[in-house]
């Protein structure tokens, strides 16, 4: 991967812009006028394709409702058109009759673009991008000329999906410069995709002509390339601009995971008022956000450190008023009058593994590594996804649930909010919160500190009697989470598949753990391949006792969880319980507790025909590149899962460890040595876990 430049390069490509085929223009125009020599986009045009991209949005963020229907529909487009031999036929027909220029020709092109297109967009809403820029490769095939002028329905479809699939290097070499194109949807997205790759100048372009329709969306974008450049007043007035035309937008932003929703939100008149310069906070992280989901670090850093900036810059602007804090300290039995707010926006509590975030949170506050403050968390309550888990955290944070406090607090996240992507760096390069947790974790494992939060003993009572209940009467159980990608839509088929795993490659570890005399019971929803049959495996998954606190007495109360790099992994952590993961892969540091033992996924080198060792993998910028397998593919690289015997090794292993019946790797030796040693360039990528030595053994060369 190319090193991202630093913002001071950009700047300076910004303002001395290469000449264009089109003219020479400023660096970065505002928002106005069409700029000469374009094309303008017709107002009902504009209105058609912004309405498309609305409702992408509106689908996207039911996406997870919507999996099962669109999982199938997708399925059933492959079969019969993309990879179905009777489907490639059937396009080369079309082909054919479009070549010819008849009736049935036309009537033909048509529909296969029609079909295509639709194709592409039902992939992306079944999160398989690969699929979805499959469909559009056909499209550009079949439909080039059109592509190529940047006219009709299918180059629109075909920009915008690549656009959507992050595929802004191709938008690049398709589009390199600026040049005058009528569309505003493929203004939109080269726009975008320049933006993405640093080239602030063509960007600006684009995105001007598309914002000249008035869009909203395109008003934001134009913003956020000034933002990039360093270019604070002009990007506030394209973010004034862009809430002039749709207020509600200037609903705060500081994760994807708040599933914001602005058509039910209300500004306040200071939001609205001052709207332009708060944006830039905003913009700032979901620019950030992307450039993450990219895997590009140094991107993702900087704008989260121009972001940080920006927050304090407003902090001493502006404050939260006081009638808000006496409205805090109103719900709270522990709010300090002498210390300063913090705000967790509710990102913090929609999935179970952003909940158990809070301890290393509040572990990094005990250590010095945050300030003093009360940390104030925003959970009403159709957010919280796990109540019973959140509870725990009542007596370190103030919970606040009513939900006009919610929204009153919510604009100044952009003064005195923590996300759990970055914290203040130095020399504008934020570092990430993973990886700050993961020196807290190790320093508390040094300090014999144990969990900060406890289940309560009447909810691990009534969890053992229904368990027992249930079936379950074995003496202890091993908790089995087995990620398979089904809850959050990025299993087979998708760029993420790479963090589930195949139920299959289980079975001799589970019968390991029955042969001891345990049972193990199966975490994780309805999604998941139904275990029932298996002999000593309690599906929980698929029971009927099922619920929010079952969930937690099972993560406390398992002699070991078995487990991976997910959600559910975060929370146990937080309990204590200890871990055995294995299949584990992240572009994240790993801040696990010292009473876990790990496996990696390791990955594969097709080019040079070996694994790479642990050392070149957890390194940038490759381990940024580890969340997406496209995007590792594109590198010659490819991630394998670790074999049934791995796995069944590990769990031994595991149970060696609890019996005291052998020596664990952190007792010392030259297996141990040569562990550090391979991590020496980045000592807290696992926080204070170890590896399990028979993987190291079986896998030499990871240590080299």
């Amino acid at each position: 991967m190319t090193p991202a430049a630093p913002f001071g390069s950009l700047r300076h490509r910004l303002r001395k812009p290469r000449k264009t085929a089109a003219t020479d223009r400023p660096a970065v125009p505002t928002a106005g006028p069409t700029q000469a020599g374009a094309r303008r986009t017709s107002p009902l045009k504009a209105w058609l394709t912004g309405s498309a991209f609305r409702l992408y949005a509106f689908l996207s963020a039911r996406r997870r409702q919507l999996l099962p229907l669109t999982t199938r529909a997708a399925n059933m487009v492959d079969r019969t058109l993309i990879v179905a031999p009777a489907g490639t036929r059937l396009l080369r027909l079309m082909d054919r009759q479009l070549a010819r220029g008849t009736l049935l020709g036309r009537l033909l092109a048509r529909l296969t673009l029609t079909t295509l297109a639709a194709s592409a967009q039902l992939h992306l809403a079944a999160s398989r991008k690969p699929s979805a820029l499959r469909a559009v490769r056909i499209l550009n095939l079949i439909f080039r000329s059109d592509v190529q002028s940047r006219t009709g329905m299918g180059a629109q479809a075909y920009f915008a999906t690549l656009a959507l699939c992050s595929a802004y290097d191709r938008i690049v070499r398709d589009v390199p410069q600026a040049e005058s194109i009528g569309s505003f949807a493929i203004n939109f997205a080269v726009g975008v995709a320049h933006m993405y790759r640093g080239n602030l100048p063509v960007a600006a372009h684009f995105l001007q002509v598309a914002s000249a329709s008035g869009d909203s969306n395109a008003l934001r974008k134009l913003g956020a390339v000034h933002a990039l450049a360093g270019e604070l007043a002009q990007a506030a007035a394209c973010f004034n601009a862009s809430v002039a035309r749709d207020p509600r937008s200037v609903m705060a932003h500081q994760n994807y995971a708040g599933g914001y929703d602005p058509s039910t939100y209300s500004p306040s008149a200071w939001e609205l008022e001052h709207a332009g310069e708060l944006l830039i906070y905003d913009n700032l992280i979901q620019l950030g956000e992307n450039f993450y989901h990219q895997g590009r670090y140094e991107d993702t850093f900087r704008c989260y450190q121009a972001a940080l900036d920006h927050q304090d810059a407003l902090a001493d602007k502006w404050s939260i008023p006081d009638a808000l804090i006496q409205r805090i300290a109103a719900v709270s039995g522990h709010f300090k009058a002498d210390l300063p707010v913090r705000l967790l926006g509710y990102e913090w509590v929609t999935l179970i593994g952003h909940i158990g975030f809070i301890d290393c949170h509040l572990r990094m506050a005990a250590l010095g590594m945050l300030p003093r403050a009360n940390y104030v968390l925003l959970a009403p309550a159709d957010k919280v996804v796990n109540q019973p888990f959140l509870r725990l955290f009542a007596p370190h944070v103030t919970i606040v649930e009513d939900p006009v406090l919610v929204d009153d607090l919510l604009p100044y996240q952009r003064l005195v909010g923590d996300q759990f992507i970055a914290v203040r760096g130095k020399e504008g390069l934020a570092e990430p919160w993973a990886h700050a947790a993961s020196r807290a974790q190790i320093a508390c494992a040094a300090q014999r500190r144990g969990p900060i939060v406890k289940v309560p003993s009447n909810l691990m009572e009534a969890g053992a009697a229904r368990l027992r209940a249930a079936g379950v009467t074995a003496d202890w159980f091993v908790a089995m989470h087995i990620r398979e990608g089904g809850y959050h839509g990025d299993g087979p088929g998708t760029t993420r598949q790479h963090r589930s795993a195949n139920v299959g490659d289980y079975m001799d570890a589970i019968a390991a753990i029955t042969a001891r005399g345990g049972v193990v019971v199966r975490l994780g929803d309805r999604s998941m391949t139904p275990l029932g049959g298996v002999t000593g495996v309690f599906d929980y998954a698929h029971s009927d006792i099922k619920s929010a606190e079952m969930d937690l007495y099972l993560c406390a109360a398992a002699r070991f969880f078995v487990g991976t790099t997910s959600g559910l992994t975060t929370a146990v952590q937080a309990l204590g319980t200890p871990m055995l993961l294995v299949n584990c892969i992240s572009n994240d540091c790993q801040f696990w507790h010292e009473r876990t033992d790990f496996t990696v996924r390791p990955v594969y080198d097709r080019r040079a025909r070996r694994y790479l060792s642990l050392r070149e993998t957890y390194r940038q910028p490759l381990q940024a590149l580890l969340i997406d397998t496209a995007v590792l593919g594109r590198h010659g690289l490819e991630i394998h899962p670790n074999t049934r015997q791995d796995i069944t090794e590990a769990v031994r292993y595991k149970l060696d460890c609890l019996d005291e019946a052998c020596q664990p790797l952190r007792n010392g030796g030259s297996l141990l040595d040569r562990y550090r040693t391979a991590l020496a360039d980045n000592p807290y990528n696992f926080g204070a876990a170890l590896p399990v030595p028979a993987f190291l053994d079986r896998l030499p060369e990871l240590l080299h």
